[in-house]
């Protein structure tokens, strides 16, 4: 067993690395190059050689072709991130490489190895981009404990769980790709999860693409050029756009060179341009919150506190547009950093609340147990309890009067008291003595009951029955959902009373002969 364990906050646009340290205290450890956040970016340089990080920012703008950016977007969705020397590459594959990378550096700057870890997703992260990030750590010779929602993660390290009475507080997550907001209640030692709702394809990169279009604009405006800017250009373009973002926090007006085609133009952006071009994103996640507030209010719970978590934050229009809509000052505490150091606090929890034995040193001695639970706001981790509540809906295909529907069989939002939820409804076969029933899942945001069957299904099971059953016959089928968003699928026939087990393979999710054939190919590579 390693001294440390750790927490990941795998992001869009940045990752960073924390571990609770000998003092008990959650710190973020800084990459080889002195900063604390490392840049989600990949490049192949050979095909055994990737450089991760700002380097591969910056080689962006000159190979492009080889670079990949944005790569928590792909995941669970894309079979491939992208096309290098012939060969397609997984998003799975392409974000092993960024924490192989964290947790190279990481393990140099504190000496001591990097292998047990809890990794934060997107509250709103479905099946299948849950499944991804645990094989993108197992790609990477991690040893994952778990996966935990980012805001869970942020309100775990704010050390609300401190508070006596009880609260309710938003957390207000917006990220370079994605956004969230979760409603919690907080009362001592105790987070329950009341509803998540969100975006997993809005984040800052959606302010960067708009200022993008207006820095393109003003460029041929100024410079006659009514060409389109080649990739090397674009990637340039998206670079600068992203520095101006950040700077407009600090100044009202900033100056952008352009160099495109042969031309140069410099222009400049204020604030109020930028705000009033971006309004319309800012509603989006005003909306979002707007109905994860009503959904709370229906359950009991008014609102206390904001927090602001992700970099994007940063921005000055949202904790304007918060002040404005609710009327409460926003929270705003190392907007880049409490997700990953609330992963490493969680990943105490779990190890000093399920220890596993030391294994042997040198000499037969044990090796030295990680340091004792970390202290949040005087409650220790070990006592910290979290009611997750469920993310997404999950139905079933079935036939309803004659016509195909989908049959929800767990609710969105609904609570999962022990970290897992369990829905059990009986159907009957279509026709008599089949020998299989296909059973087609569906992930979807819905609430209620019955509704029209979509283009997409997370994927299918097979249920194995006797093959002597009429028609009708009664058949149970159970969905088990665990706290990290895995479903499991059982079934019952109850002609027979036995029980019939379907394994779901969920579309988009990477098989494990798939796994390990990629094990195989990347064992030399060399990540920098």
């Amino acid at each position: 067993m390693s001294k440390y364990v750790y927490g990941i906050d795998l992001g869009t646009t940045y990752s960073c690395i924390s571990y609770v340290d000998d003092t008990g205290r959650a710190t973020v450890i800084n990459n080889v190059e002195g900063t604390d956040t490392t840049p989600s970016v990949v490049n192949f340089a050979s095909p055994t050689n990737v450089v991760v990080g700002q380097v591969a920012k910056e080689t962006a703008v000159i190979d492009p072709q080889n670079t990949v950016l944005l790569v928590k977007a792909k995941m669970g969705k894309n079979n491939f991130a992208i096309n290098y020397n012939g060969k397609d590459k997984t998003p799975e594959e392409v974000s092993s490489y960024i924490l192989r990378k964290l947790a190279s550096d990481a393990s140099k700057m504190i000496d001591s190895e990097v292998k047990d870890v809890v990794i934060t997703i997107p509250a709103y992260f479905g099946t299948a981009e849950r499944e991804a990030t645990k094989i993108a750590g197992d790609l990477a010779g991690l040893n994952v404990l778990a996966i935990i929602s980012e805001p869970t993660a942020a309100a775990i390290y704010y050390g609300c769980t401190k508070e006596q009475e009880s609260k309710t507080i938003l957390v207000y997550d917006l990220g370079g790709g994605t956004f969230d907001v979760t409603i919690m209640n907080i009362s001592s030692g105790t987070i329950k999860v009341i509803c998540s709702d969100g975006d997993h394809e809005l984040g800052g990169k959606n302010w960067d693409e708009v200022l993008m279009q207006h820095l393109e604009n003003e460029f041929k405006s100024q410079t006659g050029f009514d060409g389109e800017f080649d990739e090397y250009a674009q990637q340039d373009l998206r670079l600068k756009a992203e520095k101006a973002k950040q700077q407009l926090s600090a100044k009202e007006e900033i100056p952008v060179m352009l160099d495109a085609a042969g031309l140069r133009a410099k222009i400049n952006v204020s604030r109020t341009t930028f705000n009033e071009k971006t309004a319309s994103l800012l509603k989006i996640t005003i909306d979002k919150t707007n109905s994860a507030i009503a959904i709370a209010k229906e359950k009991g719970y008014e609102v206390n506190e904001i927090l602001l978590v992700g970099g994007s934050t940063y921005m000055l229009q949202v904790p304007e547009a918060l002040r404005k809509e609710y009327g409460m000052e926003p929270k705003i505490l190392e907007p880049n950093q409490a997700v990953a150091k609330g992963a490493a606090i969680r990943a105490s929890d779990i190890i000093h609340g399920n220890p596993l034995p030391p294994e042997p040193g040198e000499c037969g001695t044990p090796n030295p147990l990680p340091p004792k639970p970390v202290r949040i706001g005087g409650v220790t981790s070990e006592e910290v309890i979290i009611i997750f509540a469920t993310t997404k809906s999950y139905a079933l295909k079935a036939i309803v009067d004659d016509k195909p529907k989908c049959c929800n069989m767990i609710i969105k939002n609904e609570e999962m008291p022990d970290g897992k939820i369990s829905v059990t409804r009986q159907f009957g076969t279509y026709a008599a003595n089949m020998k299989t029933a296909e059973l087609v899942v569906y992930e979807n945001d819905f609430m209620n009951e019955y509704f029209d069957v979509p283009d997409e299904s997370l994927g299918t099971a097979s249920l194995e029955l006797p093959g002597n059953l009429p028609a009708g016959a009664p058949i149970e089928v159970t969905f088990a959902l665990n706290e990290e968003g895995i479903l499991e699928i059982t079934g019952r026939d109850l002609t027979s009373d036995k029980d019939v087990k379907a394994t779901m393979q969920a579309t988009g999710i990477m098989s494990k002969a798939k796994v390990e054939e990629i094990k195989a190919e990347i064992k030399d590579v060399v990540v920098m």
